[in-house]
Parts: structure tokens; sequence; C-alpha cells
């Protein structure tokens, strides 16, 4: 029994829409085995090599080996076992490429079935327990089944009957597992055992197992030539034990069942049964009739086996003609064997060719690998070289970026510096008037005072009046600039404004630039003071370059600043009334990857909200711990 490809196959569908590739890959390889199941040899050959091309070209490893294996039992029904053989291993090694146990373990039995039709049995053994490792872990019951009844056939040609029986066995209880069996496959496995026991000589278990399959109801109608074949074998067995009661009747019975179903091979095996009956009731002239005819039939249905039986049972009963036959049958056996060694030879052959060819095309791609894997180390190394010399561009971008950016604090430390000069300038100045109205201006008036009170005025109590009034006028006087000159003292204690003062310098002088109003809004300005110069520095640059951007394109007519410090954090907003712009859709510009950059540096938090027509409003959250609460 060989394996078929209607295993790997659907129901062949018409379709006239307009098919993609593997949709007509499929059609082409459903099509091919659908023909082959026919005698059109001529279509079957066009329509699996149109399917073998698609599958080449969408380089479908399945649908390759499904054409081979089409080819494989093409040829096999052909009898033209060594192309049957050579498509059979291309279909394996293609399902091996791909994995695929089943049926690769489908493509072993099926030559292992080849094989042993030449008496290759080692290499069918061989083949057969390959299958049976790539069916059992799958539990594919039906498929080692057909592997183990196989191993019994060739056990039973080995003459190796203990075994052949045991595989037999195993075949059939494997075959106890099968779901759904088709056919009369138990009774032919029955037979097979009993043809084992017959050729052991153990005619009891022979009859035994026979006699069982005649059991069965209704087999005369479901399988015919089945029937007819136990019908001849029991009766076969019988005459063996020398039991010829109702033997001829039997094998004449089973012969006209073959007739009838033209079963020719069943037909020569029937009629040297009845030859070999005759020859045990001594009638030689029906013997050598049967004989002959059944060498003739062997001759035109070429069973060489049915041929070589023929000529050696005519060499024993045609005493005439006995060196003519036996001529015959040497020479005839030599034929097969050499023919047979031919055909393993050429097996072998195609087995060293296929996988010489696999080898080379291994050792092809190798080269071509090695050719591919050389390219890509000259593009990853001429790409790394790119890599390095745009990173070296990117560090020089850096060292200048880096550099910019310490030119920029140190013209902001400059900007601070004069600042605080002038700042310094001013305190000194109010420091000097404060002192020169307390110690000058106040000690003259003082003294004045303090003579107006001396003077003894004689003269109308209205004068005296005056003169008080005098006195008390310099007195309030003094009071006055007392508390000036201290108000100013304070002030020089309390002006530390520096860093305030210089944002609102910023404010004032982009908002003449951008055509703006704006408000500036502070509270605990002292933190912003107090705070390290990478912050003052890194907050005055965003502060600056969010009122470019605004500057530059919103339009805006009212700016809100607001600098303040809440929960551990120095904080500013900056809100215009522009023209916005969607945030979630607009690329950020090089602005805000700069403002993004400098809020990193001082580890703080960003976000810009904006929308079309209702203005931007940017907030910046910079951790600062003030040095009472890093001491809490």
């Amino acid at each position: 029994m060989l394996y078929n490809c209607s295993d790997n196959k659907e129901q062949l569908t018409e379709t006239r829409i307009i098919e993609n590739d593997s949709t007509r890959n499929k059609r082409l390889l459903d099509e091919a085995y659908e023909i082959s199941k026919g005698d059109d040899s001529i279509g079957f050959i066009k329509a699996n090599k149109k399917a073998y091309k698609s599958s080449l070209k969408l380089k479908n490893t399945s649908g390759i080996a499904a054409t081979h294996w089409n080819y494989g039992t093409y040829y096999a029904k052909k009898e033209v076992f060594d192309s049957s053989y050579y498509h059979y291993y291309q279909a394996y090694k293609s399902y091996e490429a791909i994995n695929d146990n089943y049926f690769s373990g489908k493509m072993l039995f099926n030559m292992a079935y080849v094989q042993s039709r030449f008496e290759d049995y080692v290499s069918t053994e061989n083949k057969l327990f390959e299958a049976i490792s790539k069916f059992e872990p799958l539990d594919k019951n039906l498929s080692l089944y057909n592997c183990y009844k196989l191993l019994g056939t060739i056990y039973k040609e080995l003459e190796d009957y203990e075994n052949s029986i045991r595989y037999h066995n195993t075949a059939l209880d494997y075959l106890k597992r099968v779901k759904n069996k088709k056919g009369n496959i138990k009774e032919g496995a029955l037979n097979d055992i009993a043809i084992t026991y017959q050729k052991q000589e153990d005619y009891d278990k022979a009859i035994e197992y026979l006699e069982r399959v005649l059991e069965l109801e209704d087999l005369s109608t479901q399988n015919p030539k089945l029937y007819a074949k136990i019908i001849d074998n029991l009766a076969y067995t019988k005459l063996l034990k020398k039991d010829t009661l109702s033997i001829k009747k039997d094998l004449e019975k089973a012969l006209d069942i073959r007739n009838r179903v033209k079963d020719f091979s069943g037909i020569v095996v029937n009629k040297l049964h009845l030859a070999d009956y005759y020859i045990y009731g001594l009638d030689t002239l029906k013997a050598v009739t049967y004989a002959k005819e059944a060498n003739d039939l062997a001759h035109a249905v070429e069973n060489k086996r049915d041929i070589l039986s023929s000529l050696l049972l005519l060499s024993k009963i045609d005493t005439k003609n006995t060196s003519q036959y036996l001529n015959e049958y040497v020479t005839l056996k030599e034929k097969i064997e050499k023919d047979n060694n031919k055909i393993k030879n050429k097996f072998a052959r195609i087995r060293f060719e296929t996988d010489d060819h696999i080898y080379r095309s291994k050792q092809l791609s190798s080269q071509n690998t090695i050719i591919l894997i050389s390219s890509i180390a000259v593009i990853f190394i001429l790409v790394l070289l790119l890599f390095i010399r745009s990173e070296r561009a990117k560090n020089r971008e850096l060292i200048l970026e880096a550099q910019k950016q310490q030119a920029n604090e140190d013209v902001y430390k400059l900007m601070l510096k004069q600042q605080s000069k002038l700042e310094e300038g001013r305190l000194k100045e109010r420091n000097r008037i404060s002192e020169e109205l307390h110690d000058g201006v106040l000690g003259k008036i003082f003294g004045t005072r303090m003579g107006l009170g001396f003077l003894n005025l004689e003269g109308k109590e209205q004068d005296k009046a005056k003169q008080q009034s005098y006195i008390d006028e310099l007195h309030k006087i003094e009071r006055e600039i007392r508390a000036i000159s201290h108000e100013l003292k304070n002030d020089v204690l309390l002006s530390k404004q520096d860093y305030i003062t210089l944002i609102k310098a910023l404010i004032e002088e982009q908002s003449i630039a951008g055509n703006f109003k704006y408000n500036i809004t502070t509270i605990d300005e002292e933190f912003w003071n107090g705070s390290s110069d990478l912050i003052k520095i890194n907050s005055y640059r965003i502060i600056q370059e969010s009122l470019l951007n605004i500057t530059k394109h919103a339009n805006a007519t009212q700016v809100n600043i607001t600098l303040g410090y809440t929960n551990e954090s120095l904080n500013f907003t900056i809100e215009d009334d522009g023209v916005g712009f969607n945030d979630k859709k607009t690329s950020k510009g090089i602005g805000i990857s700069n403002i993004n950059s400098r809020v990193k540096t001082i580890n703080g938090t960003y976000s810009l909200v904006s929308q079309k027509n209702k203005g931007t409003k940017t907030t910046v959250l910079i951790p600062f711990k003030t040095k009472t609460n890093e001491t809490d």
C-alpha cells in the first residue's frame, strides 16, 4: 500500500474570480491531484508541471513537495519505480526542510514500499523504523499500522517468521486504535499472519486465522477479491496439511471469483495451487496444464515472482522439459537479481546525488552567506565610520554649545556684577545722604533749636509764643529728618533684589521690542535672590527665550509674568493673549528645545499649554530647598 497525495488535498473547486498568487498555486496543486486520479497522463504531467513552477516561484516548499509526491505516485502506478523513488525522495527532503514530520514519514514509507519490491530489505527496514519514530509522537495509528505490517511482510520474505508475526501483531494493536477504518484492513492483516504461519509450517494456526476472516458476514459481497484469496489460501493450507476434503471445490470457487473480478495475479497463484493439488492427486497432466496456464498468465502480466514459481513447479512435474524450465528459471532469477541490484544501486545513487546536490547548494549558500556577511561587515564599518564622524561633529557642536553657554553665563555674571556695582553705588550714596542728614543737617538744626531755646526774649507774650512755635517746628523738622535718615538706612540694609531687578529690566526691554503691555508679579523674592547662579542663569535664559517667542510668533498685546516660591519649588509662569497654536500637533522648534534643555539642566519640570486664538501659558517648576528647610 502506497500513501497518495489525497492526504494533503482538498476538494477541487471552480473559481472565476481573479486569483492572487497563493490562491492560484493552491488551485493548480488541487487540479494536478484530481487529474492524477484518472488515466490522463498527458493532462497530469502538464498540470503538475504548472503547479511545480507556481510553487517554486512562491518558494512554497510544501507545494513543491506535493508535486513531487504526485509524480512519485504517478510513476509507481506506471511501475517506473526508479522515477517513483526519486520523486518520493525529493518530497521527503522538502518536508524535512519545513519540519513536517507527518508527511516526511509518509514519504519514508513510500520509499520503503518501493524498495521492498526489489528485495532491498535492509534499506526498507531502516526507512520504516525512521518513519515509525516520526509517527509515534503524533499518534498516527493508521500510519504506524502500515509500517509494522510492511515490516512483518519483509521479515516473512527473510524467513524470520517469529519477528514477522510479532510485527504483524503490533500492526493489529495499532489498528485497534484507528477510528473509522476503511475497507477490510483487519482481514487483510489476519491473512498476512496466516500466510506467515503457513510458511512456518504451523498449519493449524494458519487455518485458525483464515477461518477468523471468513467469520465476517458478507465478505463475499463487500470484498470478493479478498474473499477469493482467503478461500484459496485456506484450501491450499489444508492441502499442505494433507487434508484434501473439499479442497478442489474451494480452489475452483476461488478461481471462478478471481476470473470474474479479473484478479490476474490472484488467478496465477490460484492455478499454481490447483497444479499442486493435482500433483498430490497424481494427475500430472492436469497439474502441468494448470502450471503452464499460470506461467503464460504470469508472463502476460509481467509478474516475475510468479513466473519463477511456475517455472520451478514445471521443472518438477514436466520431466521431459525439466532442463529447459530450470535453465529459464536460473536465467530469469539471475536477471531479476541483476536488475534488482541495479535498482538498489540506482536508489543509492539517487540518495547520494540528491544529498550531494543539497550539499553543494548548501556550500554555495555558505559561500553566498560569507559574501553577504563580508558585505554587511564592510557596510557596517562604513556606517560606523560615518557614525564616528557624525559623533565627532556632534561633539564639536556640543563643545561650541558649551562654550556658548559659558559665554552666556559670563555675560550674565558681568550683567549681575554691573547691576551689583550700580546698586552698590546707589546704596552707598543713600547711606552717605542718610549720614549727612543725620550727622550734618540734623546737628545744625538741633543746635539752632537749642540756641533759640536759650534766648531770653523780653517783650510781648505774643513774641514769646511765636518763639516757642519756631522751636517746636524745628523739633518737628528734626524728627522728620531723623525718620528719613532711618528709612534710607533701612533701605540700604534691605536692598538685595539684584536678580529681580535684572528680570524686570529684561521684561521691560522685550515689551518695547514686542509692542505688548506686561504685568509682573513677584512673591517671596528673597528665595529667588538666594538661589544658585545656575538656577538664575538658566531661568533668565528661559524667560528671555519665552519672551522672544512671544515677540516673534504670538502677536500678543498683554503678557503676565509671575515669579514665586511654593512647596520647596521656585516657579514662574509666562502667559500671553496671542494667537496660540495646537500644542498636540505642532512640532517643537529650536527655541522650545532649548527651553527643555535648560529646564533639565536645573532638574526642573516644564509645561507648555496653548490653543488656537487662546494664547499660550508656559510654567516652570524648579526644586529649591532653603537652608531652613534643609535644617528641618
